[in-house]
């Protein structure tokens, strides 16, 4: 969860407010925005589909128009027939007729049942979790980094956002790919489990050259939310739809196929959404006062009129961040001009919206 400094045990010391993992997730964070951080990922879940209709089905019960290009990614939602969101993940093509799908460690078994459930059985399913190893590098010299322990071509030209390939670190094979739940330019690396220690040895030897810095989950739940990127179970749903969320970019309607809740996502479509995600931060912003989490009422003056769904403090932007939802006849642009406040323990403390993610998007794409 966090890396203990000055020789501390990593135990969890309980508060409804200041956290003592607080200090390891600043150094974490910040260093991964100025050198590099490596992230521990191999608990997200992993499954491969192989056959000759995988494109065709995941384009079936996808709702983002999956590419059919080998090193190509596509983040997307799967949806229920009602058009909530039962999944959100990314799929990559490995191989001709050869899918890869990552999604959250916490909805493996979640995940995998809604694929089976509408998968053609004629296809191979495979759940791959436990059989590689995934170690995230990120931050502006992650790069810099890998590129001294591989004679392949990192370069944005090479290897753009979104895009993988086989490389070789070492001697051994491994696939990576530019991806970032840390919003960071960065690359996931997927390891055999035997070559594992070996590369994992490379890395930190030569990140003592870069200030490489060990990463924890704390730090990498605070900086997805700095740069705004929701998590299954918490901020979306299947009590959520893509446009409430605000991820209807992931919508392709040009796809000639009829995906699960295309028909339900077509009613609602070009309807004003009452309730929808919504960005805060509190206007007197300090590390646990208050410790927010979610479940909080938000206010507009003396009504609720929302719940958040995601807290955490960002020592990278000084704020205290929370994502949740509102049911407003307003905008967020208008709400942004209005008396908002989030309740915490019978305490109210105002909040500003916050229009755009904290972190810059453009930082990944680098």
């Amino acid at each position: 969860m966090w890396y203990a400094k000055h020789n501390e045990k990593a135990e969890y010391k309980y508060s409804f407010d200041y956290q003592n993992w607080y200090p390891s997730v600043e150094f974490e964070t910040k260093n991964t925005i100025t050198n590099v951080g490596l992230y521990e990922l191999s608990p997200f879940s992993k499954y491969e589909i192989k056959g000759e209709q995988a494109h065709s089905e995941l384009q079936r019960i996808c709702t983002a128009n999956i590419k059919n290009e080998i090193g190509r990614s596509t983040y997307t939602q799967m949806l229920n027939k009602a058009g909530g969101i039962e999944t959100d993940l990314t799929v990559i093509c490995i191989d001709k007729n050869h899918f890869r799908i990552i999604s959250s460690a916490a909805t493996r078994t979640h995940d995998k049942a809604h694929i089976l459930k509408h998968l053609l059985p004629n296809l191979e399913f495979k759940d791959i979790t436990d059989d590689l190893v995934c170690l995230g590098i990120f931050g502006p010299k992650s790069r810099n980094l890998i590129s001294k322990i591989s004679n392949d071509d990192f370069s944005n030209e090479t290897l753009k956002f979104g895009y993988g390939k086989f490389i070789t670190l070492g001697s051994k094979k491994v696939w990576a790919q530019r991806l970032s739940y840390v919003g960071e330019l960065g690359f996931e690396l997927y390891i055999e489990n035997k070559d594992a220690k070996e590369i994992y040895q490379l890395i930190i030897e030569e990140g003592k050259n870069h200030n490489l810095s060990h990463c924890g989950s704390h730090a990498m739940d605070t900086m997805r939310m700095e740069s705004g990127f929701l998590h299954w179970g918490h901020d979306i749903s299947p009590e959520e739809n893509q446009y409430e969320a605000g991820l209807n970019f992931a919508i392709s309607y040009k796809k000639e196929i009829d995906f699960i809740g295309k028909q339900s996502l077509l009613k609602i479509k070009d309807k004003k959404q009452n309730r929808r995600f919504i960005m805060l931060s509190l206007k007197n912003s300090k590390p646990g006062t208050p410790l927010l989490l979610h479940e909080e009422p938000i206010y507009l003056e003396d009504k609720i009129i929302g719940r958040t769904t995601s807290g955490n403090y960002s020592f990278n932007y000084k704020k205290n961040l929370s994502f949740g939802y509102v049911s407003s006849a307003h905008s967020n642009e208008e709400l942004s001009k209005m008396d908002l406040h989030i309740e915490v323990a019978k305490q109210k403390f105002p909040v500003i919206v916050e229009i755009t993610p904290l972190k810059d998007k453009h930082v990944r794409f680098l």
